[in-house]
């Protein structure tokens, strides 16, 4: 077991927590870190909603689960695209206004929904939505980690990761009454609410100290044009075999997320017999129990283990839970602990995996390779399940279908986490990015 490294590194003027400048204060890192939790929060509140509201699609508009995940599959295509552009956008202009742009329209493209007439309004909407909510992963994780202290960067970045359980708990709290009262449309309207608060975000956030100075040490004013280069440059020797690994892990943790998430509160619905709103309950507070899982992710991977070996530990545990959750329940309490017990584990490794990925490059192009070896094969792996679970559901019903073509998905993650390298926490976070670099080049 590796001891956290609390070194010189996390002392040095380059890291936030003592450099100069606005950002160092202890009220501006802060502010940044929970600025960035409730961006991340209402942005998964916000797409969550699409979930609980898929059994009143199918009512309404007549049709099966299939249709329902081609439209998901379409916002995950736009997503794999737009997140790159994102990224791109956040390393050439900065962190702070492309967070705020992203998170207003996407809340907008989301309040819309309500709206819609027929299928091709939802899906157009659908893939706007998605597409821009995709781009905050990579700009949140970047931001939080240029800017916390390095001793406690990890565990910060696993609460920050706590924004989806948080925000699929919020949005099933708000949209259980209303999924009762008033329809599945009109859980979409509290996006609207998130569009002016988007706003304050960008007005009171700071810009990140990390990215002022490298704009001020290649001695020029913020690019007017996007640097295309920083995606030819992720696959060059010194980057190639982390960005090929990180690809496949997020590809296939994708796949195993999509392809299980969105369908919650239908299984349990078709499976288990629950109402709508008694569905929604249960995913929604499943979600909060899971959180437990997020923070003890970061924790044991802040000050316990290397972060990609406990990825790798929650990803396998994630994958037994999710087949106890499957074959073991008969009763309403055993389904809501077993299914806690999955997103602890299986969800619960998200907490670690955004740290481990803005370790692995420097700030000049941070986001880009989080977007490009991260989100958007997350996003591929989304566009790709929806589509094919449920067809399997149809064949092989939801227990097998989730059991042979979820599961294993979460052991090729780990295998693939575990050929990353073995970055310590507790050191700078450029500091380490060089450091791996430099031995990657002998």
């Amino acid at each position: 077991m590796n001891t956290p490294r609390n070194d010189v590194n996390s002392d040095r003027p380059t890291d936030n927590a003592a450099s100069s400048g606005s950002s160092s204060l202890p009220a501006a890192w802060l502010s940044i870190f929970l600025f960035s939790l409730f961006a991340w929060t209402m942005s998964n509140l916000d797409q969550s909603l699409f979930g609980y509201a898929i059994p009143g699609i199918l009512g309404e508009f007549s049709v099966g689960l299939d249709v329902v995940g081609l439209i998901l599959t379409v916002g995950f295509i736009a997503a794999a695209f737009m997140v790159i552009l994102a990224g791109l956008a956040a390393d050439t202009w900065g962190r702070r206004w492309t967070l705020t742009a992203l998170l207003a329209l996407s809340a907008l493209c989301v309040g819309l929904h309500g709206f819609v007439e027929d299928l091709t309004q939802l899906t157009w909407l659908r893939a706007l939505a998605f597409g821009l909510a995709a781009g905050l992963a990579p700009i949140t994780s970047a931001y939080v980690a240029e800017s916390a202290p390095a001793r406690h960067r990890g565990m910060l970045m696993g609460v920050l990761q706590c924004g989806y359980p948080l925000g699929w708990f919020l949005a099933a709290m708000l949209a259980a009454p209303l999924l009762e009262t008033s329809g599945w449309r009109s859980i979409f309207f509290i996006g609207f609410a998130v569009v002016p608060i988007a706003f304050f975000i960008g007005w009171r956030l700071p810009e990140s100290r990390r990215f002022e100075q490298k704009v001020t040490d290649r001695g020029q004013t913020k690019a007017a044009a996007l640097d295309w280069g920083l995606l030819k440059e992720l696959f060059t020797p010194l980057y190639r075999r982390r960005s090929i690994a990180s690809i496949v892990l997020f590809l296939s943790f994708g796949c195993a997320y999509a392809g299980t998430a969105f369908f919650f509160p239908t299984y349990f619905i078709e499976v288990r017999g629950y109402s709508p709103a008694e569905a929604t309950q249960l995913v929604g507070f499943s979600n909060g129990i899971a959180i437990v899982g997020y923070l003890a992710a970061a924790w044991v991977g802040e000050y316990r283990l290397p972060r990609r070996d406990t990825f790798a530990l929650w990803t396998v545990l994630g994958a037994l839970a999710l087949i106890a959750l499957m074959w073991l329940p008969e009763t309403r309490w055993q389904d809501l602990a077993l299914f806690g017990l999955t997103g602890a584990f299986f969800y619960g490794s998200n907490a670690v995996v955004g740290a481990l990925l803005t370790e692995l490059y420097p700030t000049r192009m941070r986001t880009t390779a989080y977007a490009l070896c991260g989100s958007a094969p997350l996003s591929t792996g989304f566009a790709i399940y929806p589509a094919l679970v449920p067809l399997a559901v149809q064949g092989f019903g939801w227990q097998w279908s989730f059991t042979v073509m979820i599961a294993p998905l979460l052991l090729v993650s780990a295998l693939a986490a575990l050929v990353l390298p073995r970055v310590l926490s507790g050191s700078d976070v450029d500091a380490a990015a060089e450091a791996e670099s430099d031995s990657a080049v002998r």
